[in-house]
């Protein structure tokens, strides 16, 4: 049997979980006292299943390829996957599964639509976690930024980037309490996570959502 590396983030979790991220790197998230062998033997018994996983991440590529709007390319938006349909509408619309848009929609267009979309979520998750957890944020702004989700600057302006709106509802969350978090905690402290599991207390399920999918910020 082949030796399988990963990493192990401990936590206040009760249970052992394992993720396979886009790259194939397996991490293992445990409860804090759990042992290093109990760990291993776990691995090993997941073994097939670990194997199994990460040959499904070589079409991950595939699932997440570059957008083009014609029919019967896809589009993500908020967390599923829409059909794209080129139709005889003066305006996007979403139809079950599928997104009708103009005949002569571009790229652009579907883009300004997307930010659109994007500034309609994050402005109301970002009005309603804040008012839940009781801070003020400055400006909150869309950014275009293709490495991080979000940021918090000094004067408590908020920054998003646009592709969010691709992401789960429940996802948006996180990466809008996680920022309002900063307001309080300028740092990733205990003290700042306790913040956010108190919000979210399965947080580390999104975390992994946006670990496994993070090539979603490629695709347009």
């Amino acid at each position: 049997m082949q030796e399988i590396s990963y990493e192990v983030v401990r936590s206040d979790r009760k249970s052992i979980a394992l993720v396979i991220d886009n790259e194939a790197n397996l991490v293992v998230r445990a409860p804090r006292a759990m042992t290093d062998d109990a760990i291993a033997e776990f691995v090993r018994r997941k073994y097939r299943w670990i194997n199994e996983k990460r040959k499904q991440v070589d079409v991950f590529g595939e699932k997440h390829s570059k957008v083009e709007v014609q029919t019967g390319e896809s589009i993500m938006y908020m967390g599923n996957s829409y059909a794209i349909v080129q139709d005889d509408v003066d305006a996007v619309t979403i139809s079950g599964n599928e997104i009708l848009v103009p005949q002569e929609f571009s790229l652009e267009d579907m883009t300004a639509w997307l930010k659109e979309e994007a500034k309609k979520v994050i402005d109301e998750r970002t009005s309603r976690y804040a008012n839940i957890m009781g801070v003020i944020p400055g400006e909150v702004k869309l950014s275009e930024a293709k490495a991080r989700w979000g940021s918090c600057s000094a004067k408590n302006n908020l920054n998003f980037a646009w592709r969010l709106v691709m992401c789960p509802l429940s996802v948006i969350d996180y990466v809008v309490v996680h920022e309002l978090s900063h307001i309080v905690y300028q740092n990733h402290s205990p003290a700042f996570w306790a913040r956010v599991k108190t919000m979210l207390p399965d947080y580390e399920d999104r975390q992994d959502w946006l670990r496994l999918n993070k090539k979603i910020m490629e695709i347009i």
